[in-house]
């Protein structure tokens, strides 16, 4: 028997699996890559919520824990996936200029932006003044790619789809496809809705595209931040987004998505570029925003890791490893979190 089948391996599962190898546990990873939102994510470890030029929640606790955790996975898969970054915000007005010096005279807020913004003299980019936010990014393809490749050598890694139907559960074990577990952890994300067991719990999906655009007179090496991101992947080549829509929820690029996100490219920079694909993928939301971790209340060998909307990169380490010793630590979940928040409501 295995500690634990772990369905799903997105940031979410990956977040678990390092954790319960680092407690010694044996589990599988149960993956069919239907659910494509960690994979084509910006991968961006950003402290700020630049729009309203607020914190992040939780910042202090999270920020931390994910640089050591994806520079600890950086060592492990022997990928080079961590990089420190600069997001470019752009400064449109005064409006924009005065929100940024307020936002010095916040404890939480000075030690990831600028001091001062500065003139932009960079005539292919459509602004006036630029501050600069401290951040890192996350290559997500390359982390994929080397954790799949790592489990897999371990005989841990089985790619097919989990189907639901079939997880025989008892009061202290779970039966899959004539293995024994003690416990399975569900990680995923949109895939959720069609799971019999966690279906109820109000998570929704949130859709969000990205271009991939070719450009050589766009020298930038640094990300771009106005409506959307710009973020530079090399070889003149960069990735643009991302969008957010309700309807439809489907993993096709959406055309209307491309037709907004051409238009704000066009009002962010002045030379001319190339589409030359566009990727999507389907973002788990919950009503409050807040992330949805913890144990079926009728099946106590059944646990959920979920909802981590457009915030996985920098929240996903740290709520995997609480779920984790939650799971065999018996540690308490905080309450903003827990799944018991929406239990209490149903």
């Amino acid at each position: 028997m295995k500690d634990i089948l772990i369905v799903g391996f997105g940031l979410a599962g990956l977040a678990v699996a390092h954790h319960a190898e680092e407690l010694g546990l044996r589990f599988n990873i149960l993956n069919d890559n239907a659910q494509r939102s960690s994979r084509v994510a910006g991968g961006l470890l950003n402290p700020i919520a630049i729009k309203r030029m607020k914190p992040v929640w939780n910042l202090e606790e999270f920020l931390p824990y994910a640089k050591s955790y994806y520079n600890q996975l950086q060592d492990k898969f022997s990928a080079e996936i961590f990089e420190d970054k600069i997001i470019k915000a752009f400064i449109h007005n005064t409006y924009s200029e005065n929100n940024w010096h307020q936002a010095l005279d916040k404890v939480r807020m000075k030690a990831h932006i600028s001091k001062s913004v500065y003139a932009n003299h960079d005539a292919s980019i459509n602004t006036k003044r630029f501050g600069e936010v401290f951040a890192a990014q996350i290559n997500l393809s390359q982390l994929f790619t080397a954790a799949e490749k790592y489990y897999d050598e371990r005989q841990s890694y089985i790619k097919e789809k989990c189907i639901h139907d079939e997880i025989m559960v008892s009061d202290s074990s779970v039966s899959y496809h004539n293995c024994s577990y003690r416990h399975v952890i569900f990680c995923e994300g949109y895939g959720i809705i069609n799971n019999p067991y966690f279906n109820n719990l109000g998570i929704y999906g949130n859709k969000g595209d990205y271009l991939v655009i070719k450009s050589s007179e766009l020298n930038s090496l640094e990300i771009l931040k106005s409506k959307y991101f710009l973020i530079p992947l090399g070889n003149n080549l960069y990735k643009f987004g991302a969008t957010y829509q309700r309807q439809p929820l489907n993993h096709e690029p959406s055309s209307d998505a491309r037709d907004e996100m051409v238009e704000a490219l066009k009002k962010m920079i002045s030379v001319p570029f190339e589409v030359v694909d566009q990727v999507c993928g389907i973002r788990p939301t919950t009503k409050d925003r807040k992330p949805i971790l913890g144990t079926h209340h009728d099946y106590k060998v059944l646990h959920i890791l979920n909802g981590f909307g457009s915030r996985g990169v920098i929240t996903s380490p740290l709520l995997g490893r609480q779920l984790v010793d939650h799971v065999f630590k018996s540690k308490e979940l905080s309450k903003e979190i827990s799944i018991n928040r929406v239990y209490a409501q149903l």
